[in-house]
Order: C-alpha cells, then structure tokens, then sequence
C-alpha cells in the first residue's frame, strides 16, 4: 500500500495536510481559520472594474477583457477601511478578501510597506485579529502586541520637532550676541514625550540581531528620524570654541548626518537642566524597552526552535512507524510459513499472502478450514465467506487469484438464469425446464439451479419429479431447511402425512425458529376444518420442543375438536409437569375436568390461572358459569363484576350477571345487564339463554308499607333488655366458607397441590384458607418443613404470634437451615418483644 502524503508540501501523512503546513497557515494565512467565511470573489472586484479595452486595426471594432493583476497595499487599505476591520469588528469575508488581506500581511512581516496610511491599516488589522474569537490565544497575543507597536505611528513634523529641539541645544552665534543675549533654552514639553518614547520603539527592533517573530514586523521610520533619534539619545557634548568661526560641516559621503554645531564661547551657557534629565530618562526608557524586546525575542525563539524540534523528532518517529508497518505487513507471510511445517499448509499460506488486503489472522483462519489446495480450489465463495473474518470482496479476490476462469462460467450461469426466467414468463415452461437442466449439467453443485428445477416442477404439476429435486439437494446439503420444509409441503399436499412429520421434524432440528410459523399454520388448518393435518404439524414442533406452550393449547384443542379428550386431559397434564405456572394451560385442564363432571376440581385449576394472572377472563367466566349452574349465584355475580371491572365490554359478563340478578330475584338489576348485553350482540347465545332466565323470573310481590321507625328511647330499651350474644367458637368456619372449601377440594391427597393451594389463598389475602390448607399439609406429612413454615406464616398474618412461633421452632427442628423459616420467625420474635414490652 502506498502511504499517503501531504496535498501541500508532498510529506509522508496520513492527513491531508502533515503538521508543518498546518502551523504555517495557522501562523502566516490565519484567516482561513474563520468559520464564517464565505466563497466569491473580493469586495474591491465589485467596486471598480479591472477591464481592459483591446482595440484591433479597425477602429471599429473593440473587445473588452479582464486583467488579472496582483492586488497592492493601496488595495489592501481601502479594503480594511471598506469593511471596518478593527478591533472588536464582526465583517463579513469572502476568499476574494482573505487573499488580498494575506498578500498584505505577508508583505509587512517582509518589511516591504511604506510609511503612512498603510501603518495605520495594518495596526488596524493587527487589532482586529488579536479580537477574534477563532483565533488561538497565542497567535492572538503576538497580534495584539504588533497592533500596540503600530498604535502610534511616527509622523514627519514630531521627528523634526525633535531634531530641531536637539540641534537649538547649541545655535550660531556669534561672541557679541552671547555677551549681549544668552542663548534662550527650550524646555521640552511634557505632552512630546510619549511620542518621542513611541518612535523609539520600531529603532530597537531594527537595531537588534536576533531573528524577528513569526508573521508581519512594523514598518521602520525615515532614516533622518533615527539619526535625529540617535543624536538626542547621545549625551549633551561641551560647546567649542571657534569664536566667529564658520559652520564646521559634515564630509559630503554621509550626508544622513546632521551639521555640526558651530563653535561657541567656553563661557556661552550649556543646555538647561530639565532638558538634559529628560534627555537621560528617555535613554533609560529606550535601554529598558530594548532589554524587554530581546528577552521577548529570545524567549519566543527558543519557543520556536523547542517547536521546530518537536516536529523534526515527531516527523523521524511517524516514518520510523511508517517503516515498521511496512516490515510488519512484509514479515506476515514469512512467519507463517516459517511456523508451519506442514507442506500443504504452507503452500496455502505463501498463496494467501499474494491476495491482495489479506491479513494475518484471516489467512490462518482459511488455512485452518482449507488445509491443502486442492480443497481451497473445490471451496466457492459462500464457503469462503464463511470463514471468520472473510468478507466477500475478500473471498471474490480469492476467487479471482486461484480460478482465473470462474467469472466466464458465472457469467455464463446467470446468462442461463435469465433466458429461464424469460421463457417462465411467457409460459413455455418446457424451454425453462432445458436451460435449467443445460445449467446443471454444467453446474452440478448448484443448490440454487435446483430449487429452480423443482420450483418449476411443481408448476408443471410433477410432484415426484420436484421431490427427487429436493432430495438431491439433500444429498448435497443436509442441513439446508429450506429443502426440508419444501419437502414437507409436497409431501402434505400428496397427502403422504407420515413422511411430512419426518421432514417437518428434521427441519425443525435444523431452524427452530420455524416453529411459530408452523404453529400458525396449523391453527388456520384447525379453522379451515382440516384437524389431522394441524395436528401432525403440532406433533411435528412438539417432537423438537416439548415445552412450546402454545403448541400444547393449540395441539389440546385439536384433540378436543377430534374428540380425544383424554389425549388431550394426559397432554395438559406432561405440560404441567413441565411447567406448573402456566395459566392458560391451567384453564385448559379445568375446561376438561368441568367437562368430565369434577367441578370442584375444575374451580381448583381455574383458582390457580386466576392468581397467576388476574385479568384472566375466560377463568373468572368459566368458574362463574360453575357457580351458577350449582345453585350459588351470589359468588358468581361476584365472578362476572370482576370481569366487567377490566373488560366492560364483554358480552358473556353482561349476559351471566342478568341471570345471576334473576335468580336472586333481582330484576331490575337484571334487566339493566340484559339490555347492556343486548346493546352489544343481541343474537348472541348467551343473551338468548339470559333472555329465558328472565323470562322464567316470578312477578316481584307489591312491597310492604314501611314500619314507623322506633324512638330513641324505645331503641335504648330494647338494646338493655336483650341478652348477650354468646361469642361464636374461635374455630368455627361459616357455612358458605365450609361450602367453597368442599367445592374446591383437591382431586388428590398431594401434599404439593395443599401448599399450591395454601400459597393462591395467602397471595389473596385469605389467611383462614391458607392456614386450612397448611394445616391439613401438616397433618398428611408431619415432617414436611415448608407446610410448618407456611402455617406459621398464616398464623402470623393472623395476628397468632405465639402460635406462629411455636410453627417456625417446628420447621427448623426438621431442618434448620430452612431460610424462610427463619426469616419469619425473626419477624414474629420481633412483633412479640414489642408487645411484652411494657
């Protein structure tokens, strides 16, 4: 593989750009850092046009083009002040404008501006790039410190100012004027000072010999502003004495310096002493200012000789790695061949290294599933693919490097494929049929070319033909389901059952994830009035899944449609062995014994599916039609409310509380649920059998005229006379309480089905019932830890803490690390310390 380089300079990166020319845009053109920058030409080409008028011999004739010419500091500046580029400034900039703007900066860092109002645009482009915030802080720092070098320009009449101000320290006179008029001194004013300190700024930077700062440097002032600048910073010399003398003038090859003082009297008075203090501090301002500057200068050179390292240390790293990776990629194939010492492996290693993007762990991987040639050569793509980490672009190159000529014989196969499908279109399946079997012959392993055939087969009405199809795909594949399931579906349609279980089965082995359709299939089966075939579908998914609750309820009601009921009662019952906390299957085996003549057994199975899943309606409706039908309407008015307080709109709960208010002899009750029924389905069946249970309803007796109610004293009187009640017997049970225990008695003296029992009745706050049922537990088998567990439980929600007690010890005497137990008894201890206490 190639490695990839920088689009700029040509570097080894894996970026399109490496790291050296990111730090020279973001440090020389750091305006292309600007989110906002829009594309399109400058502003300047919109103001005013660069055209060019091109005229030819004839006068006549003129064309019109645009000259392209290299943008000048004046444009520079006039863009600045079109778009008011300055601190704290929001323009808006397009590509145009940022390259007129570098072109300008790049100018100024190589000192080639002039004087004026190009200074004043560049400090003002200066500021506005420290203000930026995209900016790095500290490219905006150094920017901000340029802007305040640039902040006060030097102009043409301070520096004369201030060389006039040096050279009036010692003026032309003459000996009678100095006797006569002493030489005025000139006090220097406090306002001059700053902009005199100012312009010996920019001097300092040119007088020092350390390499300049990245990015644009300030202009340097005229040469006769420095020289007068440099004379005011040397000290004040004694006047000499050339009384009348001429001036004495400077050698005409250094006309930058300034003239020589003329010649004075010993006794003409020096300069002032203010003028020669503020001459001294602005030296030592100068020399101070020029000590800042070179620190500044050092420290940012070191800076950026560290950084210049780093890069050449970071530049000699990535190609050291970049040589690595090479010598890695190279020594793939050689350490594997060099740790293999089996020959046939080894010639398939030293063939996966020549394919191109193979990898180390990919080529062990295909070596390992194809140890020789001969059987990586037999291997097709879909093999190949299977293979952990083998992609199919990866196996197609595979494909290509070790059989040159398998693209001509696919290319050949889907040629035969499409002339197929094109003749099945037009219906000439005979034509079909020839180039399907043209394919195979050439093509045998073909898997697909013979699920075409055997499709086709069927179309033609062959059945046996399309089965022998399907069993050579066996024969090449035989764990392909899809061959197994079409192998199925022919066999149930010539009615072979038997041999349709077996596929079926084999199928289901291969993909149990089938079994839901299969399921869903036999349901429509049962509804289409077809019950064998369901079930033989349903046997088929139980055979691979015995546990598949809904293939048993589906399976149950076939049997039951067949008139298998005990089949079906001995399918119900294996299922609950498997899985005891199944509702539906629960109701399932109540609706058989309800239909065998045990109700009291049936209102146990439908107890059980209720508690699981309260909202179980089919239970509640079948447990109330029991009650109903033995003479105990109440409890099964109670029943059809329950339904009707989640399901308002169930016609068979509105139907069964009209004849529960009838038979109560409650007829407007009565009548309300019966129009609620009829509003939903009035020719429904059990609307007809509530209508002639209502109609059945003796007429309601005329009601008796109220009593006068008693006085209040006459109340008080009867009260004192009347004996006490003796309290009823602790143990005693109600006789509709008695009633239901007998109803629901268990089919079996099993001590599991007494604690399931136990447990339904203490989820559903019935503690009497549970403790009935513990206790009967207990006397059946005396050594069993849970029923004594339970019972204390019972007692204890009874509020029987001693008596609860007196269980736990029992349960932990027969096994002491019984959890439960424990737990509760520390409970119970607990309630009994509070009670004690006084």
């Amino acid at each position: 593989m190639l490695p990839s380089r920088c689009l700029r300079c040509g570097a080894v990166s894996r970026e399109p750009l490496c790291t050296s020319c990111i730090d020279y845009i973001v440090a020389y053109q750091p305006l292309w850092l600007d989110p906002a920058l829009l594309p399109g030409p400058s502003l300047l080409a919109l103001l005013g046009s660069r055209e060019t008028a091109i005229v030819s011999t004839d006068l006549s004739l003129s064309e019109w083009r645009t000259a392209d010419r290299e943008p000048t500091d004046a444009d520079a500046s006039r863009l600045i002040a079109l778009l008011g580029i300055d601190a704290d400034a929001h323009p808006v900039l397009s590509v145009g404008d940022v390259a007129i703007l570098h072109a300008f900066l790049g100018r100024a860092k190589r000192g080639l501006l002039p004087d004026g109002e190009t200074r004043g645009a560049l400090a003002a482009l200066y500021r506005y790039l420290s203000t930026c915030p995209w900016m790095p802080a500290h490219l905006a720092a150094e920017y901000g410190l340029r802007a305040r070098t640039l902040e006060a320009p030097l102009e043409p009449t301070q520096g004369g100012e201030i060389v006039t101000r040096i050279e009036a320290v010692a003026p032309e006179t003459t000996p009678e004027e100095t006797t006569e008029e002493p030489a005025p001194s000139v006090p220097t004013p406090p306002e001059q000072t700053a902009p005199a300190e100012e312009v010996l700024t920019p001097v300092v930077e040119e007088e020092s010999v350390t390499p300049a700062p990245p990015g644009p440097q300030p202009e340097a002032p005229p040469q006769e502003v420095r020289e007068g600048v440099e004379e005011a910073s040397q000290p004040a010399k004694a006047p000499l004495e050339s009384p009348g003398g001429p001036e004495v003038l400077p050698p005409a090859q250094e006309p930058p310096e300034p003239e020589a003082p003329p010649a004075v009297d010993a006794k003409a008075p020096g300069p002032p002493p203010e003028e020669l203090a503020a001459l001294e501090a602005m030296k030592r301002e100068m020399e101070r200012e020029r000590e800042r500057l070179e620190e500044w200068l050092r420290t940012r050179g070191g800076e950026i000789e560290a950084k210049e390292r780093a890069l050449a240390e970071r530049e000699r790293s990535l190609e050291a790695k970049e040589h690595a990776v090479e010598e890695h990629e190279r020594a793939v194939t050689d350490r594997l061949l060099a740790l293999e010492k089996d020959e046939a492996r080894r010639e398939v290693l030293r063939f996966l290294g020549t394919v191109p993007g193979m990898t180390e762990e990919e080529a062990d991987v295909i070596a390992t599933a194809f140890p020789d040639m001969r059987s990586l050569e037999a291997a097709d793509g879909k093999a190949l693919t299977q293979c952990k980490g083998v992609t199919e672009a990866l196996a197609r190159a595979i494909r290509y490097e070790l059989v040159p000529g398998e693209v001509e014989d696919e290319q050949r196969a889907t040629q035969l494929r499409e002339e197929a499908q094109a003749f099945m279109e037009e219906g000439d399946y005979a034509a079909a049929l020839e180039c399907f079997e043209r394919l195979i012959r050439e093509r045998p392993e073909d898997i697909q070319a013979w699920f075409d055939k055997a499709e086709l087969h069927v179309l033609m009405g062959r059945q046996e033909d399309a089965l022998q199809c399907y069993t050579r795909v066996l024969d090449l594949d035989r764990r392909n389901r899809q061959a197994w399931f079409e192998r199925a579906n022919l066999l149930f349609g010539m009615n072979r059952l038997a041999d349709a279980l077996d596929s079926l089965r084999e199928g289901l082995r291969i993909d149990p994830s089938k079994a839901g359709d299969l399921i869903s299939k036999a349901e429509q089966l049962r509804r289409d009035g077809r019950p064998n075939e369901a079930a033989v579908l349903l046997q088929a998914v139980l055979d691979v899944d015995a546990a598949n609750a809904r293939a048993v309820l589906a399976l149950g009601d076939t049997l039951l449609e067949l008139g298998d009921i005990d089949a079906a009662e001995g399918l119900y019952t294996r299922a609950l062995g498997k899985d005891a906390q199944n509702p539906p299957i629960l109701f399932r085996k109540g609706q058989l014994l309800d239909r065998k003549g045990r109700w009291g057994a049936a209102i146990q199975f439908y107890n059980r599916a209720i508690a699981l899943r309260w909202d179980f309606a089919d239970a509640w409706l079948a447990k109330a039609e029991i009650l109903l039908t033995h003479g105990r309407p109440k409890e099964a008015l109670e029943c059809f409310d329950k339904v009707l307080s989640f399901d308002g709109k169930r016609l068979e709960a509105w139907a069964g509380k009209a004849r529960a208010h009838s038979l109560l002899n409650q007829g407007e009750e009565a009548a309300a649920a019966f129009e609620a029924a009829v509003r939903i389905d009035p020719h429904h069946p059990a609307v007809r059998a509530a209508r002639d249970v209502i109609g059945a309803m003796p007429p309601t007796p005329a009601a008796a005229p109220e009593e006068a109610a008693p006085s209040f004293a006459e109340a008080l009187r009867e009260a004192e006379e009347e004996p006490e009640e003796k309290e009823a017997r602790p143990g005693a049970l109600p006789a509709d309480f008695k009633s239901f225990v007998e109803a629901v008695e268990p089919e079996k003296d099993d001590v599991h089905v007494l604690l399931q029992l136990a447990e339904l009745a203490l989820e559903g706050g019935d503690a009497e019932m549970a403790l009935l049922r513990y206790g009967e537990a207990a006397e059946r088998e005396p050594r069993n830890a849970d029923a004594w567990t339970g019972k204390g439980v019972a007692l204890q929600y009874l509020e029987r803490y001693e008596e609860a007690l007196e269980a736990y010890d029992r349960a932990l005497a027969l096994k002491p690390d019984h959890e439960m137990a424990k737990k509760w008894r520390e409970t119970c201890r607990r309630h009994v310390s509070r009670r004690e206490a006084p």
